[in-house]
This record gives structure tokens, sequence and C-alpha cells, in this order.
């Protein structure tokens, strides 16, 4: 998925599950309508994506989609090969509208299209880039020929069965972007980091086209289609210091969530220096060794972080829980089915926080690892640990008198929890690591928990859970008082 001649293949490994457990947007317009509780302003309305109202619905081909026609070089009329053409088709009259207004210059087309099987013999090898793609199990734009290739065989199939149609959709709009920087008059000496964060923001700008119903041959709801879209992104992520340099999952959703937000020229503004101010706003991503930075999930651990997440939210004594630590306090009145399944519950009736180590220790260890993985979902011990904090969140809540059981309710606890983990890099008692970001958001996409309300209902959307987390990641106090009426 680089910039670059240069092609190193995307190993697919071991993928976690042949598909994800995303929480679906159920909600219609008409029951959001007699919702009742807290008013929250427009801009964080955790009914809407970036201002288009949350969605369920189909995802990928329109079931009236035409035959695109498109040539491509290599291909078997397959279901990959059909996608990829709905995707370029769609991709060429998106960039036709948007490129001139964005960049000030005329848009070329003029590409071609090169489709293959990696696990083919090699006998039968197709030519990309000059090169044989034999083995190759990969997805590249190829700037001396202007060619944009995939593999049919191996990565769009793994791709589309972990993560849904639209995963090999979003990877080759990320291809895409790479050939929009070349015409558009984009640093060709930038860093391979800014040259991917800006792809990953213009594959965003696209995504967002047809979250709003402009495609020919496409389609994407806000709901899982859109989760979905980010996780295969940030599957591929840094792993090992010079792996890559895509960036870490947070920083691909980050930037993905800037394009689909923002104009293409918001994506040419991304630079060194962007994405410097962001990183140190951020723990150091790797080790010494130069692996992803993370700790594992130990009940030592735990302690420190009930710790630091009472030291941060220093609620007066008529106001501070009880917490218990090695077991889920039964019974609470009200308990929900989906309260139940978390190994992490906030009783208010009781003013208790209560946790099971042995489940949570499961969520810590529940990924995969090594850089030839693309995992459906990053486990590790700050999936387990932010559960804790968004929970205890809730007792600030109750103590502000505060409603508990609205999604504005879980709005504030993904943001309350970005503001201690930012608060984190000062306090000494639990510090941030590399990984942590990076398990946090994949958690926030896959199941939702840490922005839930007491009843364990998540925000419909994934967009804004990292949305109302990053508020007060990067932000303050202020940046959660957004979600207060």
């Amino acid at each position: 998925m680089a910039h670059s001649s240069r092609r190193t293949p995307v190993l697919i490994g071991a993928l976690v599950g042949a598909c994800l457990m995303l929480v679906s947007a159920c909600a219609t317009r008409d029951e959001r309508q007699v919702v009742s509780g807290e008013a929250v302003s427009a801009y964080s309305d955790p009914f809407t994506v970036a201002g288009l109202p949350v969605s369920d619905g189909p995802n990928g081909l329109r079931d009236d989609a035409a035959d695109t026609a498109l040539d491509i070089r290599g291909g078997d009329d397959g279901e990959i090969d059909d996608l990829m053409g709905a995707a370029l088709a769609d991709l060429e009259t998106y960039w036709k509208q948007a490129f001139e207004p964005a960049f000030k210059t005329s848009f070329k087309t003029g590409l071609s299209f090169v489709s293959w099987d990696a696990e083919s013999p090699q006998s039968r090898s197709v030519l990309f880039c000059n090169e044989p793609t034999f083995g190759q199990v990969n997805a590249a734009f190829c700037p001396t020929r202007d060619e944009i290739g995939w593999d049919r065989g191996v990565l769009m199939p793994a791709l589309a069965d972990a993560f849904g149609p639209m995963a090999p959709v979003t990877v080759i709009a990320h291809e895409y972007g790479h050939y929009i920087q070349m015409i558009g008059g984009f640093d060709k000496d930038t860093s391979p980091i800014v040259s991917e964060q800006q792809a990953d923001c213009l594959s965003g700008n696209f995504i967002r086209w047809i979250a709003e119903g402009n495609g020919e041959f496409l389609q994407i709801n806000t709901g899982d289609g859109l989760n979905t879209a980010v996780a295969a992104l940030i599957s591929a992520r840094d792993s090992r210091r010079g792996r890559s340099d895509h960036g870490t999952a947070f920083e691909r959703a980050l930037a993905f969530e800037k394009g689909f937000r923002s104009g293409p020229a918001t994506c040419a503004a991304i630079t060194e220096l962007t994405i410097d101010d962001l990183r140190d706003q951020m723990p150091p991503r790797f080790d010494n060794a130069g692996a992803i930075d993370t700790s594992p999930f130990t009940e030592a651990g735990l302690e420190s972080v009930v710790q630091s997440v009472e030291a941060f939210f220093d609620l007066p004594d008529t106001a501070r829980p009880s917490v218990l630590t090695d077991r889920i306090e039964q019974p609470c009145s009200g308990t929900s089915d989906q309260q139940a399944a978390l190994p992490v519950a906030f009783c208010p009736d009781t003013n208790t926080v209560s946790m099971d180590p042995d489940e949570l220790a499961l969520i810590a260890t529940n990924g995969t690892s090594g850089p030839s993985a693309l995992p459906s979902f990053i486990g590790g011990d700050f999936s387990a640990y932010s559960l804790v904090a968004s929970r205890y969140s809730l007792a600030t809540q109750r103590a502000r008198g505060q409603v508990l059981d609205q999604p504005v309710t879980a709005a504030r606890a993904a943001c309350f929890t970005g503001r201690w983990a930012r608060s984190t890099a000062d306090s000494g008692t639990f510090t941030l690591r590399g990984g942590d970001l990076d398990e946090l958001v994949s958690g926030l996409l896959v199941s939702g928990a840490v922005a839930s309300d007491v009843a364990g209902r998540s925000l419909p959307s994934g967009f804004s859970r990292i949305a109302a987390f990053s508020a007060g990641y990067f932000g303050d106090e202020k940046g959660c008082a957004r979600y207060d009426p």
C-alpha cells in the first residue's frame, strides 16, 4: 500500500475471526426524535457522523449498479474485480468533481489497472509496475507507470471476509489518493508518513462522498459500514519502527476522520510539522527494541489504574464510589443484558464500580501479534484499563447530577476517558504506552464499551466514539463540555 514502485508484500497471516462483531446503528430518525434526556449541541450530536445521520443499511455494490466495463489487465471478471471496477469508476467520478476546486488545476485521467492472483503459478504471473506479481500479496499505486494494482486472490478477499466489502474499497481509495498526490502538486520529497497520512485522509474524502449517497456503483452506511472501513485501515498499522510508516492505528483513524469531515485541501495541509505536533501529544510509539510499545495486563497494573483514575477525577468523599476489583457487584437494580456482559460495571444505586479481573484479562489478550497479521481487533492491557476509567467516569456524572442512561452519557464517558488518558503523562501512577491508543481506537470501533452509558449501550457510530475520546484527549474539560446541555 506504499506510494512506490517497490512493493513490500502485505502478509495476511492469521486474521482474527471471519467478521467483526460491530454495533450497528439501529435507531431510525423517527426513533431519535422521541428520545428524551439532555440536549446536546448539533456538532456533538451522538446520532450524527460529521453532520450525516447515523444510518443502517447495505454496504458495497448497489443492487442496481451497471457493469462499469472498466479495462482491468489480468482480471478474471470475478467478485473482487467487479468491486474494484465499481470503486475505481466512482473514484474517477468523485475526483473529477472535487479535484480542481481543491487543487486549482485540472484533473487528469489516464490510469491503467492491473489485477492478479498472488497464489497463481509463476507462469501465469502478470506484470505490475514492470515487475512480476507472483506471490505479491499487496495493493499499490505505481507512479512510474500510472498504474493501480491489487491482489484479487489473497489480500482483497481476506479484507472483504474480515471487514466487509467496503474494506477493499477503502484500501483502493488510499492507493488512488497517491495518484491524486502526484497530479495535485503535493510535495514529492515529503517523508513516507506524510504521504501515507495524506492518502488516508484522501480516502476519507471519497468515503464521505459515498456515504452521502453520491456513488453510482457503491454505497456505505455510517454505522457498521463506516466502522469497518476505518477498521480495515488500522489493521495495517505500523507494528515496528521502520517497517512501513503508514502510522499507528490511532494516527490512521484520525487521518481518515480528517478527510471524512473536511475537504481534500485539508489533506494536502498534512505535513511533518502537523504530524510531529500530533505525536508530541502522544506517548512514544515504539520501545527501545523498535517494537510497538505495550504492556501485559496484571493485577498490579489494574490497581495502579484504579489509583490513577481516583486521583484524576478527585471526587469528594461523599461522591467517591466504592471500587471492587475482585468481582462484579450483584445485584444492581436495573442491570441490562449489555451491562451484565461487561467486565466492569457502575451501579448508581450503591455508587460502586466493580470489575471481574479474569474477564478483563481476556479482553487484554484478545488480539493478534506480529507484523504478519491484519487483526480485526487490536487487544491489549489498555483495552481493559480504559474500560475501568470509563465506568468510573459514570460516578463523576452521577456526582454532577447528569443523566446516566442516554447517548450523551456514553459520549461523556468516552470524553472523560480521553482526558484521563492524556493526564497519565504527568501522573506517575500509570503511564500510557505507544500501543495503548491503538488498542483504544480498535475497541471503540469493534465494541464501543468505553463509549457506553450505565446500561452498557454504546454510541451507534464508531466515528462518534473516537470523536468523543479525542475531544477529551486533545482538549481539556472544555472539550467535554460540548456534551453538556
